[in-house]
């Protein structure tokens, strides 16, 4: 792994940008002006210097989303990704708030709590829990978070070479599709869109990751459901403003998309927060706010349940085969245009 870059003003000499809220990390002078609804300026490409030379640090064979409209506003791990951070047992964690809004990663019996505010700073933590290599994922543009499995099967070209599994490492590519990050496997370097769910270049292209039902709940109820479990170590060999939250600004802008996207759903207000669902060619998001403690969703592959708190949405039950994350509704309808927005539940 690259040499980490050791504190935010590290990053601001690479990108060229001052340390202020979300346009310190993503936007440049002109990209950070809100995008008034009904009236989306005309889509432009966003590649700014210094950033990430896709065609010479990725394998962009096969790549399934338009060119054209990936942004490039980073290098390649100028946010880097942590892999097998350290762990710390709950009661030996401090500087946590009972609101703070976690990511719940239970595998069999072990639970890990992946702190959104550490993946601010992140974006991707790869992470083995309950014996399982799996990859907590976050875009603060999208408020989106995935949990996935990163153990994916291999057929090799060669008919003489038997398929075989591999466990994937990733990393943040620098580059945003639908104003989504785009994550990047270290070992055959194509990219990966979070919310288009699988590949879209290099030798796995199309390949699609097992998603784990997305849990995003308070610290205060994970300290309660998981008293034996365990919180990334906060000290994560990276200097970084953990308490604070640099997209505060963008996100009570609720009308603000920070770079262009080619078009997107209108059913709702863009940056409506709730749960997104794929099972087979259906295409479903749910509002956060009319979720509750119980909400049922109907799709062609079983019944999805879900309940609502105040650090996000989180995903009680799940068929197999069917893929929840959470998102804003703006990007998820971007990458899934067919979405329907369901406002009551099956029962």
């Amino acid at each position: 792994m690259n040499t980490p870059i050791r504190s935010i003003l590290a990053i601001t000499t690479l990108v060229g940008s001052v340390v202020l809220g979300v346009s310190s990390l993503y936007a440049a002078n002109g990209f950070d002006e809100p995008q008034d609804a009904g009236e989306e300026p005309a889509f432009e490409q966003v590649n700014r210097p210094g950033s990430v030379d896709l065609a010479s640090e990725y394998d962009l064979d096969g790549l399934t989303i338009p060119r054209r409209e990936i942004h490039t506003l980073l290098p390649r791990d100028a946010i880097p990704s942590l892999t097998d951070p350290a762990l710390l047992p709950i009661a030996d964690a401090f500087g946590y708030q009972p609101n703070d809004r976690i990511i719940d990663v239970t595998i069999g019996d072990e639970s890990v709590a992946v702190p959104i505010k550490i993946l601010n700073f992140h974006e991707v933590a790869n992470l083995v829990v309950g014996g399982d290599p799996v990859a907590a994922t976050y875009c603060p543009l999208c408020d989106s978070v995935t949990l996935v499995r990163r153990t994916v099967l291999i057929t090799p070209t060669d008919p003489l070479e038997d398929a075989h599994e591999e466990v994937l490492e990733f990393g943040v590519s620098g580059a945003l599709y639908n104003s989504n990050v785009l994550m990047y496997d270290r070992q055959y370097k194509g990219l990966w869109s979070q919310l288009g769910l699988k590949a879209v270049s290099g030798p796995l292209v199309g390949t699609a990751l097992e998603l784990l039902p997305v849990k995003i709940i308070p610290w205060s109820q994970f300290q309660s459901e998981h008293p034996s479990g365990k919180v990334l170590n906060a000290n994560t060999g990276h200097e970084r403003p953990y308490d604070g939250n640099p997209y505060q600004n963008y996100f009570n802008d609720k009308d603000r998309i920070l770079v262009p996207i080619a078009d997107f759903g209108d059913a709702i207000p863009k940056k409506t927060l709730g749960l997104g669902i794929k099972a087979g060619e259906q295409s479903l998001f749910v509002p956060a706010s009319k979720i509750g403690k119980r909400f049922v969703i109907e799709t062609e592959l079983g019944n999805v349940i879900a309940a609502s708190t105040d650090a996000g949405v989180q995903v009680l039950i799940a068929p197999k085969g069917v893929q929840t994350v959470q998102s804003f509704y703006y990007s998820f309808s971007a990458f899934h245009p067919q979405t329907v927005v369901v406002t009551e539940s099956a029962e």
